[in-house]
């Protein structure tokens, strides 16, 4: 639309049959007109303000040129011309619909605050916007306009960043769909954890399963299939791995999420791709014809495009979002809104896909072959890659715990690993036996520290021992270096197993915990329970110890039914600490009283033969300074003003401060203010809640800091002539 031209159109009064109009129109806010120009190319709109119209002003507020593909509006209440875009929805200041609560409806409803002037005006204002209208449409002509607008706005941003999309539409279009056997991988490897046997009890001894991967549904002898909820275990049925369920304790749905990455190549890198991957197990499948137990997607989120320079790699990500507020959904410059680096690698087209790339010798489509439903930051391997070539070592020996712990950046802080080794017997710092166990353990960076203290010590394990004892202690080397031991490390981890097959599980959450976490699945409960009991042995043992019970003995060092000894031991322990508490506190007490006899005792002194006055008449500003005869009287101070000094009893008892009440002589039992005196000088002196000293109270800490100060320094002083003259 031509503007100059626009705002040469000579502006309509007001009439006035609208004048007459606007009379009656109390509830409204605008009377508009209507009528086509420009050959009936462009419909044209005066809105004029009613409650203006009643003072018999005849000018419109502003007024609006809509064609077939385009709007604008003119601002009439200032003096220069001033251009809207805005559409009436977002217009400042104006209003099309006022919302107001229907309470019989118990809903919101919309009212018109605008009058078109003629039933001839709002048909023109309907026939330019038919190809915009709607069977059904509440509010003709305003919803169509509404939908006209919107496309406009659409067009002008799409418009206006051309420049930046059309290179990005460029880039996405040179990039091909992911091949079909990639998502097949998705579902079938990928998301392999995702596979539950849901059952239900139907008679002793008898239960009723279904597998919600095969599908297969059919009754199984518990004595032969041990089914408990949350733990791992196999189909009876396909014998894949699952996740045992519990019918009656099955959520409404459980929602597994991973991020999965496809690499492709191109000529100067490849394209690290990520796609989101969904599968969700309902609990009534029955519930709707549409709803089946299993349904699962993936969509792809987030695009990296690598290059090299040399071995260094440089990257330009883009994700799938919405453009600039636009409300678009489409390729975008990444701006990290999507946080997708946690995922699973496709390893089935690697190395091939970055042969040409420094890449090619990262052997991480071993790691991902080797752990196909751990999630790793895989990105973050290009950079450790370069940082530490030996990573190839560790993916291609099987030592896939440790490559992921130095793709994710943690052994750096651990030293658990010599990053700088030569030799891979270096770089693990154990002997070629204990890398052989550790290959067969696939051992973590805790599992590889138990190792080498286990090496220092003299200690040999086996793979079922060491698996066994860190799926107890976990990495406690402590326990590995105790020469005090009762039994041996494998019966040891043979009791607990056994003793915590009914312990009560900690509050890890429950799975939509670990599915929002989206990369870790819940261990199983078996060794959570083992974990758990073998934290509460350990701490059984300290509380034995100090209740001076015979840990030779071995019905208390393992004793049966280890939950209900460890409860009673625990009142016990408990009682034992009370008591000394109640002991310590009795001490403190008396130390207390003693200390401020003696404090008060060298006051009296120090200022009889300074001054010959008594220390605790020492009275100024209305003011008496109070030394506290007992712990208890110090307490009482801290309750009643709302502070700390209760707790400084134990240091009162030690010697280490002295602690004194300014009372008001009027009221010299009512605590007022606490002082704090140590080092020769007020440390400091708080009222109620800690709040500060008005300056009467200032000036008498003053007084009583200068006489202290003076009255030891003359008691100093005569000690030194004493010494001198004798």
């Amino acid at each position: 639309m031509e503007k100059r031209k626009l705002s040469a159109i000579p502006r309509d009064p007001a009439s006035e049959d609208m004048l007459e109009i606007a009379e009656g129109l109390g509830g409204l806010k605008y009377i508009i007109t209507a009528r086509l120009i420009e050959d009936n190319k462009i419909l044209f709109l005066n809105f004029y303000e009613i409650r203006t119209l009643k003072d018999r002003n005849t000018e419109a507020v502003f007024r609006t040129f809509l064609s077939n593909d385009d709007y604008i509006t003119q601002d009439l209440t200032v003096s220069k011309i001033k251009w809207k875009t805005a559409s009436f929805n977002m217009m400042s200041g104006f209003q099309l619909f006022k919302s107001h609560w229907n309470s019989e409806k118990n809903r919101y409803d919309r009212t018109e605050q605008v009058f078109i002037r003629s039933d001839q005006e709002s048909q023109i204002m309907k026939d330019f916007f038919k190809a915009y209208a709607l069977p059904g449409d509440e509010y003709a002509p305003w919803s169509a306009i509404h939908r006209f607008q919107e496309e406009v706005i659409k067009r002008r941003l799409k418009e206006k960043y051309k420049k930046e999309t059309d290179p990005i539409d460029a880039l996405m279009d040179t990039v091909k769909p992911a091949p079909k056997e990639f998502e097949q991988w998705v579902f079938d490897e990928a998301l392999s954890f995702s596979r539950y046997l849901i059952y239900q009890e139907i008679s002793k001894g008898k239960a009723k399963c279904e597998c919600t991967h095969c599908g297969k549904t059919g009754s199984v002898n518990r004595n032969e299939v041990r089914l408990r909820n949350n733990e791992k275990g196999s189909c009876p049925f396909c014998g894949s791995k699952v996740t045992i369920k519990a019918k009656g304790k099955l959520p409404y749905r459980i929602t597994d999420k991973r991020y999965v990455v496809y690499i492709a190549p191109r000529p100067e890198g490849f394209i690290w791709r990520y796609f989101s991957a969904y599968r969700e197990i309902h609990q009534q499948p029955e519930a709707t014809m549409e709803l089946k137990r299993v349904s699962q997607g993936m969509y792809e989120c987030a695009r990296s495009f690598y290059t090299f320079s040399g071995e260094k790699p440089t990257a330009d990500s883009y994700e799938y979002t919405v453009f600039r507020q636009s409300g678009i959904t489409r390729w975008c410059h990444s701006e990290g809104k999507i946080v997708c680096d946690m995922c699973i690698l496709y390893p089935e087209n690697l190395p091939q896909a970055w042969h040409h790339t420094p890449m090619k010798y990262s052997a991480l489509e071993i790691l991902s072959k080797n752990m196909p439903t751990t999630s790793l930051h895989y990105e973050w391997g290009i950079k450790r890659t370069m940082e530490f070539p030996a990573l190839e070592w560790l993916c291609k020996m099987g030592l896939n715990q440790l490559a992921s712990y130095v793709i994710d950046g943690q052994l750096n802080y651990q030293n658990r690993l010599n990053l700088k080794g030569r030799t891979i017997y270096d770089i693990l710092q154990i002997n070629k036996v204990n890398t052989r166990l550790l290959q067969v353990v696939d051992g973590n960076s805790d599992v590889l520290r138990l190792i080498q203290v286990s090496e220092k010590i003299g200690l040999n394990f086996k793979a079922d021992q060491l698996k066994g004892y860190y799926e107890t202690f976990e990495c406690n080397t402590e326990l590995l270096k105790q020469a005090n031991r009762k039994v041996s490390l494998h019966k040891l981890v043979r009791y607990i197993e056994k003793e915590s097959e009914r312990y009560p599980l900690g509050k890890k959450g429950g799975c939509w915990q670990y599915s929002y976490m989206q990369y870790k699945e819940r261990e199983d409960p078996r060794i959570e329970r083992k974990q758990n009991m073998a934290k509460d042995w350990l701490e059984y043992l300290d509380w034995c110890k100090a209740l001076k019970y015979d840990l030779d003995n071995m019905f208390i060092y393992m004793p049966n039914n280890f939950k209900k000894v460890h409860d009673r031991t625990a009142k016990e322990y408990q009682a034992l600490q009370d008591q000394k508490a109640a002991d310590k506190k009795k001490r403190q007490e008396a130390l207390a009283k003693e200390m401020m006899k003696q404090t008060q005792k060298a006051m009296e002194e120090l200022f009889k033969k300074n001054e010959g006055t008594d220390a605790f008449s020492i009275k100024g500003n209305g003011l008496v300074l109070v030394v506290p005869k007992s712990g208890a009287e110090i307490k009482e101070e801290g309750e009643k003003l709302h502070h700390c000094v209760g707790g400084y009893v134990e240091r009162v008892a030690g010697g280490e401060t002295n602690i004194f009440f300014i009372r008001k002589t009027e009221a010299p039992d009512v605590p007022y203010f606490t002082l704090e005196f140590r080092d020769n000088k007020v440390f400091q002196c708080r009222g109620y809640r800690n709040c500060g000293m008005p300056p009467e109270v200032k000036a008498f800490v003053k007084v009583f800091e200068k006489k202290m100060q003076e009255a030891v320094k003359k008691q100093t002083t005569e000690k030194k002539r004493q010494r001198t003259a004798s």
